[in-house]
């Protein structure tokens, strides 16, 4: 069973009544996903909004929540791309600002990193990676773009998350203004999306209606893992899977056409205002603690 990154970031009741609002249902354990929360504490803001009559709660095969209306195939949709946003967060990302929009139904967030703490203090077992990547980019560009990661205090990235469980939903690129990441549960939907896969450099997005941008990201269920499709010299679009935080920051720098979305930064107070919501969390599990306070009195 997978283990999910949760009790890490203090719940905002505006952004969570948000979310039930925006949704048209949403199931309380992907609620839980979405805001890396503490399952206790959104019980609790939860019951509080059904109390006064903010939201309501019905049970399928578990407890949903909903404001004036529902949709049940939105609960396996948003399930799903709450799966993609933990792989996210899996790969060294925080999310800032959460969000659900319309038409098509999908979470939004901005995420970030201080890439370059990862970098110097944790994931030393992947500097060699790092290194191997950074030699292999595609242009001196690109080379530009990836150090950019590594040598400045953080990044953010908007990031659109969608979900396809068949052929017959309508999957398009509506926009180029962030990074566009469609989540599967199997391998088997991979053709639908390759088919419909277009280069908007010479296509306009603008009134688009029928196909995908060609650098979109997949997130497929059953493998916990990012994908992108790339052509190679026979122009034939060849699977890459991106598993680690710089397999991913190479895909960014190399084949990501909305890098100006990228935000780099070395301004500490931004960045701490970023982490408010997290630290924040880090406080509460620090002031109520009762198993810890019980054994420092001991």
């Amino acid at each position: 069973m997978k283990k999910y990154i949760v009790n890490k970031r203090a719940i905002d009741s505006d952004e969570l009544l948000h979310l039930i609002i925006a949704s048209n249902g949403i199931y309380e354990s992907t609620l839980e996903k979405l805001l890396q929360c503490n399952r206790i504490s959104l019980e609790a803001r939860l019951n509080t909004l059904e109390k006064h009559k903010w939201i309501c709660k019905k049970k399928l095969s578990k407890h949903f929540y909903y404001a004036k209306k529902f949709d049940l195939d939105n609960l396996k949709h948003f399930d799903l791309q709450a799966d993609a946003l933990q792989k996210m967060l899996a790969l060294g990302f925080r999310t800032n600002k959460i969000s659900i929009s319309n038409h098509p139904k999908q979470v939004s967030a901005t995420f970030y990193s201080s890439v370059r703490n990862i970098y110097n203090h944790k994931n030393f077992s992947q500097k060699p990676q790092a290194f191997q990547l950074f030699n292999q980019c595609l242009s001196n560009e690109n080379k530009e773009l990836f150090s950019k990661f590594i040598n400045h205090r953080h990044v953010e990235l908007p990031i659109q998350f969608s979900s396809i469980y068949d052929k017959n939903q309508p999957i398009h690129t509506h926009s180029l203004d962030a990074l566009d990441v469609i989540a599967i549960p199997t391998k088997q939907q991979l053709p639908i999306i390759r088919e419909k896969l277009k280069d908007f450099n010479m296509y306009r997005v603008k009134n688009n209606t029928e196909f995908i941008r060609d650098d979109i990201l997949i997130y497929i269920q059953s493998e916990d893992c990012f994908f992108f499709y790339s052509k190679n010299e026979q122009r034939q679009w060849i699977l890459y899977k991106v598993d680690s935080l710089f397999e991913f920051i190479y895909y960014l720098a190399n084949y990501f056409k909305s890098s100006k979305q990228l935000t780099f930064s070395n301004d500490k107070e931004k960045y701490k205002a970023l982490e408010a919501l997290y630290t924040k969390s880090s406080e509460n599990r620090k002031q109520y603690n009762t198993i810890a306070k019980k054994k420092a009195k001991k």
